[in-house]
This record gives structure tokens, C-alpha cells and sequence, in this order.
């Protein structure tokens, strides 16, 4: 067909590519956008749990206590979060019988208990299991990945298709014409970001920590108390403790994240009685950059205002696209 040219080609890609895709887009740029709007949304919609009365840290085995205190049957301590700043110190507790997680939050100068609630529970916990794997766990991350390939190649024929070429002759206005100059425009100018934000979204869908198995059970007693394990880990890390995970039935290691200076992540043998540390295995480095990336962590508060524009902007490109390919007009029929 002399007349179809590769331009027309690619745009018929695009829009098959856009239609197959398009609804995926909508539903993970409106749940990642939502998502990194998460802290800010639990502080309004939470406040109890943020008011605390100062910013200052006491031992972990304080917290450890205050939490001990206030377990109900079946429930042992999984993990104990620092946090900083104005953040609450946050502890996760695993019930054993069918692995419900509840999270306690504690005031940081004095460990006094702000309030409680079930871990990744209500709206965000939701859309957090939407964006992550379509509410369908390890299948939905294989899905979500793959949906994400095909938004990349969906943007790459759009972009192609998009540069600038010989400005064709006027013609009279046609239906969706104002909603095909919008996708045109918006897709064209926040191709890179966007782009950047879905690869990297791709990476942590089909990587394997993505589809790891969820952690064993904690013990119910371990044998070292907090504060010797903490001890312990310190003489190997001059950095802040941010976060403790506690032995589980599989692994009767502490595992204690540090923050400012190496090693990062610091394990001490519980079985042993006599503490042991040793420098944990951090996640790869590649993998660790694109979360900072895709969950805007990278650049601190300004890196989440980024991500929540890139999100709109990938969500306006999308339902545009959408509404344009409804409003399609038919592709340039071959000259005789």
C-alpha cells in the first residue's frame, strides 16, 4: 500500500498498544498518585497517631516494653520503626493464627501508646494492593510488569509519532480534535519523566524481591532482650537505629537497620545467647535506586511532589488517550 506511511503505521501501534494499556495506566497513576500522597492523607485522616509531644528518641527496649504490654493473645512484636522527625514510633505486631498485622503507635519521648490499627488496612491499604499487584498478589506483579511494558512501548510510538515533521495542508476542524492537541501536548512534553517512572515501576514488579514469600512467624519469646541487641549491634555501626525486625521461626537472627553510616543493616544471632553481629546483605543497589525513585524518596519531600506530578501527568496522558481513541478518526487510505 504505497500510500500508508511508516508515521501511519506507528500510530496504529500506538493506539492498539494505547487501548490495550490505557485502562492499566488510569488505575495505577491514580493509585501511585494517591500513594504518595499517603503520609500527608494519614496525618488528616489519623491525626491521633502524629500527636506527639516532642521528636526526641529514647532506648528501643522502652518502646519494646510499652508494646509487650498491650499484646492480645496470639500477637508477638514482628518489627519495631523508629521513625524520625515528626513521625511516631511505629511497632508491628504479627498474629500468629491468620497473620493479621496491627500497628502500634507511640509517642517518642515517652512511649505512651497514641492509638492503634490494622497494617495496610482501609482506603490506602487498598490502593496499595491495587498499584502493586491488582489485588492478585505474585500473578498481579507479573501482570502489572508486563502492563508496564506495554506503556513504555506505547509511549515510544507516541513520541516517534509525535516529532516534528512537514506541516501537512489545513484541513477543517474534525471531532476530538481539541482532545487529541491535549494527549499530543502532554504526552510529548513529560515523555522522560514518565517514562522513568513506569521503568522503574517495571523493575520492582518483576524483581524477585517483589514475588518473595512472606517472612516466618516471629518467636514468641525471644532469648536476648532489646537493649543487649542493640548493644551488640551498635560496636558494628556508628550510624542511627532506624528500624529492628525480631527472629522469626526460620531465622533466629535480629535484623537492625542503621542510617549514616556502614553497614547499613547489622544481624545478631539470637540462638547463641552471646550476642554475635555481623554486617547484614543490603538489597542491590540498582533495585534500591528505583524504589528511592519510583516512591519519590530520592529527593526527600520534593522528590513526593515530583512523583505526584509525574503520576498526574501519566494519568491525564492516559485518559486522553482514551477518550481520543474513542473520537478516532480513520487512518489515510492508500493513493490509487
Amino acid at each position: 500500500m504505497a500510500g500508508i506511511t511508516h508515521r501511519d503505521r506507528g500510530l496504529r501501534v500506538h493506539r492498539w498498544l494505547g487501548l490495550v494499556s490505557g485502562l492499566f495506566a488510569v488505575a495505577l497513576a491514580l493509585s501511585g498518585v494517591i500513594l504518595a500522597c499517603a503520609p500527608l492523607i494519614e496525618r488528616i485522616a489519623a491525626p491521633d497517631r502524629y500527636r506527639i509531644s516532642g521528636e526526641t528518641r529514647i532506648a528501643a527496649q522502652a518502646y519494646s516494653d510499652a508494646a509487650s504490654r498491650r499484646l492480645r493473645p496470639g500477637e508477638r512484636i514482628a518489627t519495631l520503626a523508629l521513625g524520625e522527625g515528626s513521625a511516631p514510633v511505629a511497632v508491628t505486631l504479627d498474629r500468629v493464627g491468620d497473620r493479621a498485622q496491627r500497628q502500634l503507635f507511640l509517642d517518642p519521648p515517652t512511649a505512651h501508646i497514641l492509638a492503634s490499627g490494622w497494617r495496610d488496612g482501609g482506603v490506602i491499604g487498598a490502593l496499595r494492593r491495587l498499584h502493586d499487584g491488582l489485588f492478585l498478589a505474585g500473578a498481579g506483579r507479573w501482570i502489572v510488569g508486563i502492563a508496564g511494558i506495554a506503556i513504555v512501548l506505547t509511549g515510544l510510538s507516541g513520541f516517534w509519532a509525535a516529532l516534528p515533521r512537514k506541516r501537512p495542508a489545513r484541513r477543517p476542524a474534525r471531532r476530538g480534535d481539541a482532545v487529541r492537541a491535549w494527549h499530543r501536548g502532554i504526552g510529548f512534553w513529560s515523555a522522560v519523566p514518565v517514562l522513568a517512572m513506569t521503568v522503574s515501576g517495571i523493575a520492582l514488579a518483576l524483581s524477585d524481591t517483589a514475588t518473595a514469600p512472606r517472612p516466618a512467624p516471629p518467636v514468641a519469646r525471644p532469648a536476648l532482650p532489646v537493649a543487649r541487641v542493640v548493644a551488640s549491634a551498635q560496636r558494628w555501626s556508628r550510624g542511627s537505629l532506624l528500624a529492628i525486625d525480631w527472629p522469626t521461626e526460620r531465622s533466629a537472627d535480629w535484623t537492625l537497620y542503621f542510617a549514616g553510616s556502614a553497614p547499613g543493616i547489622v544481624k545478631v544471632a539470637d540462638d547463641s545467647v552471646g550476642a554475635v553481629a555481623a554486617p547484614g546483605h543490603a538489597a542491590p543497589v540498582m533495585l534500591s535506586w528505583a524504589r528511592r525513585l519510583h516512591d519519590g524518596r530520592a529527593m526527600s519531600w520534593a522528590g513526593r511532589a515530583l512523583a505526584v506530578l509525574v503520576g498526574l501527568l501519566a494519568l491525564g496522558t492516559a485518559a486522553t488517550g482514551l477518550i481520543a481513541w474513542t473520537r478516532r478518526p480513520k487512518v489515510r487510505p492508500a493513493r490509487r
